[in-house]
């Protein structure tokens, strides 16, 4: 909802993220201030374009130059036009750089050019320069006072570095921004800000130490009152410079910026002129303010101004205030809090960790009066009037475990009850309509919420992160948001999905319930796996379904046996991500591959395999038929368990069977996992085949040599170890596949 302050945003352009006022005033004030920031703009490209082609010029060898006051200026000629200072040696307490030397402008000094200069207390950069180098003043320990250049446009706090005695900095002129850098170094007691400065992070003055603040008289865009920085026309103040206990804000201003008395933990007390209307985020926040009587102007105050003031013990707020941002007075000193009727929009949290109560017959937390848009109902409840009745705005009480949505509430807000940390029960009336996105969200000890047969719609997040059991909805459900229903099992895995239970209650025209499934029919026709809530063991996800929902089979243990077809073509985050080690996986084909209408993957018992088949169903964006044998076939070549010491891995025979399997189809089976595969059994053979005899698998015998695995070049190898078993029977099915396979016809009476 937006709100109406009566000032005029786009002229004042308080911009909450930081400082960057325009100047008000008639249009051709306007005017000529445009222009002028345009030249300046314009002059700023022009010295960086200088600046590179400094860089690439080519240097002369050093030169040396020595002015009256006896300082050696070592330097160098770039493209012979203009000078390059090096560095320099001096005995002097003021250190003027030269403007030029013998007849070349100065335009840079190269890094370290000034430092260690032990004698130097000042120091003034010419306009001429126009490009500061690294560390350029370094180590200059008695150095208390420097002026930098009109041209520059950036501030490096390392120019200083260890200069420990500086307390007094003219800024570049050309600086866009005022930062907390700029006191990284020293203990500044004067700061003046140039003629280009136009902007203030929040939270520059954080660091300082400052006894003064000075604004270029030529800076079009602001003004100081030696304490403080203002736009140029005084209606915005971006933020205190000085430490003090108090302040006196100037008569005229409409504006606080974003942390503009935030840096100060020791004020205590600010007196507001009757103009403000606005109070930017995190104003105050941290601050020792003990009590804040809003301005009878006064319209916004934003997100967190107030966060934080374990003093402030008394807020009186006068109507006029229409909006108040979320944790406005957070974790501030307050016992009682009062809005005015005339506040239209309030953000969560507004009180949170204070002792403020919200609810029952000592609530000290409330709306002056009534007529207004909101409606506090004395249980911790925020509400506001909407045409067709009330709609739930917010539950104040962090500390509420249950609650009881008003008669006559058709909306719940978005975040009406987000995150409410302790709440387990919500009973919502008939006649509710709508479930905004994130209502419940982050409820992590909500169970039980009714949906009333009337809840049309239920908005994305509406759930998430719930511990909700059961659910029941309508057949007039038009619209259920991504995720709505993601609990938080589902959603990170915590204990496995709480909701266990769907009802619809009535035949509905969009939603269905198929084997544990929450379907939902979309506009085009296909389907969608919402979510699933079991307890089908085998799921059999339905030919018209093109989507698994984002989170959908998250965490469920059931499952045993899925059911896919590759014309899902989107899967979302985790939306396959069964945690249950799955036996089957069958995939329906939209059209056939090499014969096949369809595939079947029976995954072993491995954890490797479960892992595999969790990539397998979790990375694709959709069903992935290709990535599925690629995850098989890597479980089944390395069949060893994660575990180094665990006897869970995948047994010889199994593992053989199953290669073989993949070799004599191997459709999706890469030339390398198919020279693996042949790899594994043909290392491994003699043990292979020994294992086939004690499981008298001689089918499997005689599908090695089918693939030539099984060959005349080791049979007689393999023959000897299958005696072992000493299984008459078996060493005569290998001597007569030596025979009939091989061409040996004679008896080996070895044997």
């Amino acid at each position: 909802m937006g709100v109406s302050l009566g000032i005029d945003m786009s002229r004042l352009d308080v911009c909450f993220g930081g400082f960057t006022p325009t100047v008000m005033g008639d249009m051709t004030a306007t005017w000529d201030v445009a222009v002028e920031a345009e030249q300046r703009l314009a002059a700023r490209k022009d010295a960086a374009i200088r600046a590179e082609e400094l860089e690439a010029a080519r240097e002369s060898e050093l030169l040396e130059w020595v002015d009256e006051a006896g300082t050696v200026w070592e330097h160098v000629l770039l493209d012979g036009a203009s000078v390059r200072i090096k560095g320099c040696r001096t005995q002097a307490r003021i250190l003027d750089i030269p403007a030029q030397i013998e007849g070349h402008p100065v335009l840079e000094l190269a890094p370290e050019a000034c430092a260690n200069l032990l004698s130097v207390v000042e120091a003034t950069v010419p306009d001429s320069v126009i490009v500061v180098g690294d560390c350029a003043f370094r180590g200059c320990s008695q150095l208390e006072r420097v002026v930098l250049p009109a041209g520059v446009s950036v501030y490096l706090a390392d120019w200083f570095r260890y200069c420990n005695k500086l307390s007094y900095l003219e800024l570049p002129g050309a600086l866009e921004a005022i930062t907390p850098r700029v006191f990284d170094h020293g203990h500044l007691k004067t700061l003046v800000v140039g003629p280009g400065t136009r902007n203030v992070e929040p939270g520059a003055f954080i660091n300082s130490h400052l006894e003064s603040i000075q604004v270029a008289e030529s800076n079009p865009f602001m003004a100081t009152d030696g304490r403080a920085l203002y736009s140029k026309d005084w209606s915005i103040m971006a933020a205190l410079a000085v430490p003090s206990d108090a302040y006196a804000v100037r008569d005229g201003c409409r504006a606080l910026g974003k942390k503009a008395f935030s840096s100060f933990a020791g004020l205590s007390a600010v007196d507001l002129p009757s103009t403000l209307e606005a109070i930017g985020p995190f104003a105050f926040a941290g601050t020792a303010l003990r009590s804040f009587h809003a301005p009878s102007a006064l319209r916004i105050i934003q997100e967190k101004a107030f966060y934080g003031c374990r003093q402030l013990a008394q807020v009186q707020l006068d109507e006029g205030l229409e909006s108040i941002g979320p944790s406005a007075f957070e974790d501030c000193g307050l016992a009682e809090l009062r809005i005015p009727a005339s506040v239209q929009e309030m953000g969560a949290h507004v009180a949170d960790g204070t002792n403020v109560r919200f609810s029952g017959e000592g609530a000290t937390f409330g709306i002056e009066s009534d007529g207004g848009r909101l409606v506090f109902d004395g249980q911790g409840g925020l509400y506001e009037h909407d045409g067709a009745g009330l709609r739930f705005v917010r539950l104040m009480d962090p500390d509420a475990m249950s609650y009881e949505v008003l008669p006559g509430t058709v909306e719940l807000g978005r975040q009406a009850f987000e995150c409410a940390r302790k709440l387990r029960e919500v009973r919502l009336p008939e006649g509710l309509w709508k479930v905004s996105g994130a209502a419940f969200r982050g409820c992590m000890e909500l169970v039980r919420v009714n949906v009333p047969d009337t809840v049309a719609w239920i908005g994305g997040d509406a759930f998430l992160d719930t511990r909700i059991e059961t659910v029941q909805l309508s057949a007039g459900l038009e619209h259920l948001g991504p995720r709505a229903l993601v609990t938080l099992g589902a959603h990170h895995g915590q204990g496995g999905p709480s909701l266990h239970s769907i009802v619809l209650t009535g035949a509905s025209a969009r939603f269905r319930m198929h084997e544990g499934m929450l379907l939902e029919r979309k506009d085009d026709g296909a389907e969608r796996v919402v979510i699933y809530v079991g307890p089908d063991a085998a799921v059999h996800v339905p030919e018209a379904v093109d989507e698994i929902c984002a989170y959908a089979f998250n965490g469920a243990s059931q499952v045993k046996e899925l059911h896919l077809s590759d014309r899902i073509t989107t899967v979302g985050p985790r939306g396959l991500a069964v945690d249950a080690p799955l036996e089957h996986i069958h995939v329906d084909l939209a059209d056939p591959v090499e014969g096949h209408a369809a595939f079947d993957i029976f995954p072993p018992r491995t954890d490797r395999s479960e892992q595999q088949m969790m990539l397998a169903l979790t990375v694709p964006t959709f069903v992935s038929i290709e990535a599925l044998f690629e995850h098989y076939d890597n479980a089944i070549i390395n069949a060893s368990s994660f575990d180094a010491l665990s006897e869970s891995g995948l047994g010889v025979h199994e593992q053989a069977v199953r290669l073989i399997q993949r070799l004599e189809d191997p459709v999706f089976m890469g030339p390398v996992s198919q020279d693996m595969a042949r790899r594994v059994l043909r290392n491994g053979l003699c043990g292979i085949c020994l294992e086939m005899a004690r499981h008298d698998d001689r089918d499997s015998l005689r599908r090695l040599a089918d693939l030539g695995i099984l060959s005349a070049e080791n049979i007689d190898e393999v023959i000897s170890a299958v005696q072992q078993v000493q299984d008459a029977s078996m060493t005569g099915y290998l001597l007569e596949v030596k025979r009939m396979r091989f061409g040996v016809r004679s008896f080996d009476f070895s044997l």
